[in-house]
């Protein structure tokens, strides 16, 4: 449904409201945002998507059967997050969206990958389209959308898979072990659903590539003391500390593995080792751990003609670098959406699948287009696919080291791991 009036346009962010302007009586498109408005993840998402929209209406906003149509921001705060949030909640606002607020397609969350999937079924019900560019990086997402692609066709997901982000986990490891001759891990994840698939799949992973797996452990959400299972991989003779974790509490897991010097490359997913304020949070002891930022265009590079004017504009708008997860990505979906609809020319649910399935559309983080189900294409050519970005935190910044075509610079290994290296050489 396109709303025919439009006085002013709110978009809600932490900490206040941010006014976008609106032109008289141009008619509206509603997009429907869920977004966990109390994590960092949330807000990562609601810039991207309050950068792209105020972008997208300063340039005339979207035609749509020869009509210009501003784009209207409906956010709700799900708080899929917070552990203590139950699924029908998150539920409840999301259908609220679509049969309260009346939007006309969705872009945003949940993010957290239970609900990201749980969501599927009432996008089904309602007939809107969802494009899923903030979180739920599951495998069982696209498990899900493959049991029934006519139930669940109104579903795209442009965010993110883990399957593939241990892809990249797994080449860069290669590269590692090809480069300083390392071939033990020890894995150490929360104990959360999306963590405990990215343990699974990087066990097998590694293992094909000749990799020994010499512990595993897991650690509750709410920890904040990691040095148990930090000495453990201190004996366990590990080159390498494999990690996924979005807590808030992750600062002390790379806080605490410098003051033991466990002599392993921290190398994974680590929430708050993403924030461009994490080295003087941990006064430097994050020095020399590697993490997927997830998205490229979230350090300063070239790309895609479009990476570097976003990273400007982000800082320049919000007065810091994109953080990470959910910034590109979303700021991507709405530029995605607006190609779609003008290519249909219409906002039903139909038009807009097919616009989408044959979505080829450079953006951000790379070329967006999506497979037979409904998932962006991840690669390492920007040419052809969406990337992913590894970096690591050298001399107060976040250095992308992988891939290849992205790298702004190369690895450093922590003192105590050169001396343990070349010793044991």
């Amino acid at each position: 449904m396109v709303r025919r009036s439009f006085l002013a346009l709110v978009i809600l962010v932490i900490g206040g409201t941010f006014p976008l302007t609106a032109r008289g009586a141009d008619p509206v498109i509603l997009v429907g945002c869920p977004m966990p408005a109390q994590a960092t993840y949330g807000q990562n998402g609601v810039r991207g998507l309050t950068m792209a929209a105020e972008e997208i209406n300063a340039a005339g906003g979207v035609m749509l059967n020869g009509k210009k149509h501003l784009l209207k921001l409906e956010m709700v705060d799900t708080g899929d997050l917070d552990p203590k949030t139950p699924e029908n909640e998150v539920m409840d606002k999301v259908e609220r969206l679509i049969t309260q607020n009346k939007v006309d397609v969705l872009v945003g969350g949940p993010n957290r990958s239970e609900y990201g999937v749980a969501v599927m079924d009432v996008i089904a019900r309602h007939d809107r389209v969802h494009i899923a560019c903030s979180g739920c990086y599951t495998p069982q997402w696209v498990k899900k959308y493959m049991s029934d692609p006519k139930k669940y066709r109104q579903s795209f997901r442009m965010s993110g898979n883990i399957q593939w982000y241990i892809q990249e986990t797994r080449d860069l490891l290669h590269d590692i072990k090809e480069k300083y001759g390392f071939k033990k891990v020890f894995i150490l994840i929360q104990d959360a659903l999306m963590s405990r698939d990215a343990a699974r799949i990087v066990r097998d992973t590694l293992q094909k590539d000749g990799w020994e797996i010499v512990g595993e452990a897991s650690d509750p959400s709410e920890t904040t003391d990691f040095t148990v299972n930090l000495t453990k991989c201190k004996k366990s003779g590990a080159n390498v500390l494999f990690m996924w974790n979005y807590s808030p509490n992750t600062a002390r897991l790379l806080e605490q593995w410098t003051n033991l010097e466990v002599p392993a490359l921290p190398v994974g997913y680590v929430s708050a080792a993403e924030d461009p304020n994490f080295w003087k949070d941990t006064k430097g002891k994050c020095a020399y751990s590697v993490i997927t930022l997830s998205e490229a265009g979230t350090t300063l590079s070239d790309i895609t003609p479009l990476s570097r004017n976003y990273y400007l504009a982000h800082e320049k708008r919000w007065g810091i670098p994109p953080r990470s997860t959910s910034s590109a990505a979303c700021y991507d979906g709405l530029f995605a959406l607006k190609d779609a609809i003008q290519r249909a020319n219409s906002l039903k649910s139909d038009a807009l699948i097919r616009a989408l399935e044959q979505m080829d559309l450079p953006v951000v983080r790379g070329r967006l287009r999506f497979g037979p189900n409904h998932e962006c294409i991840f690669g390492y050519d920007p040419t052809k696919t969406i990337l992913g970005n590894w970096a690591q935190w050298q001399d107060g910044k976040r250095v992308t080291i992988w891939p290849p075509l992205e790298k702004t610079g190369e690895l450093k290994m922590p003192p105590w791991l050169q001396w343990w290296w070349l010793k044991t050489r």
